[in-house]
């Protein structure tokens, strides 16, 4: 079997511990977040064969394939333990690449909701910001709860340490979602600036050029 095959063999192996651990740990609405951000994921260090020079390089890019195998596994048994076990307070956990954040809350006292804040494609975002999706799934467990999303600017040029957020005024009136955004960008390694939180008199002033269009602030 040349080297070609036996990579292809790995994808294929990795592509296994991905959809054991789907079937094994079942996470309802959250499977529409993370399925398709695993395929991107195993996908693109897939094709990392093709740019191997060295074993070195061979050595690193399988062993990457395999990791991100692995966490994913043990990123869905985190979760399914975080909604249905009783234990401390789930803490926000992170996908590797830094660009979703999840907090699924217990379910077995009481029905909470589950939070993902995930970055949009470049291609949504406008200058000088960051575009960003902020979803409450109230019932997680249902594969069939889309939740209620709302989108959420950053300004991209980090300001004294922090960026500023700007969100929609029906997330602001929801106080606990909205703090959970906070611990969400806290989460992914951002100290966020939540306007109606920390600047509670922002209305008295012009919005930031590129911020103000649909979130009438």
């Amino acid at each position: 079997m040349d080297l070609a095959a036996r990579h292809a063999a790995l994808y294929q192996g990795t592509l296994l511990v991905a959809e054991a651990a789907e079937d094994a740990y079942r996470l309802g609405g959250l499977d529409r977040f993370l399925k398709p951000w695993m395929r991107d994921r195993l996908d693109s260090l897939r094709y990392l064969l093709d740019s191997c020079d060295t074993q070195r390089q061979l050595a690193g890019d399988t062993r990457a394939l395999a990791s991100a195998a692995v966490e994913y596994s043990e990123l869905r048994d985190q979760l399914f333990s975080d909604l249905h076990h009783t234990r401390p307070e789930p803490p926000w956990r992170t996908l590797r690449r830094k660009d979703i954040a999840i907090r699924a809350q217990s379910r077995v006292l009481h029905r909470q909701p589950t939070f993902v804040l995930r970055r949009l494609d470049a291609g949504a975002n406008v200058p000088g910001a960051e575009t960003w999706d902020f979803t409450v799934l109230t019932n997680p467990s249902d594969p069939a709860d889309q939740g209620t999303s709302f989108i959420v600017m950053a300004d991209s040029q980090n300001k004294n340490g922090s960026i500023t957020v700007q969100v929609a005024k029906e997330l602001e009136s929801e106080r606990p979602w909205y703090q959970q955004l906070e611990y969400g960008f806290f989460a992914l390694g951002s100290t966020p600036f939540l306007t109606a939180i920390y600047d509670p008199d922002r209305h008295r002033q012009q919005p930031p050029d590129g911020l103000n269009g649909e979130f009438d602030l």
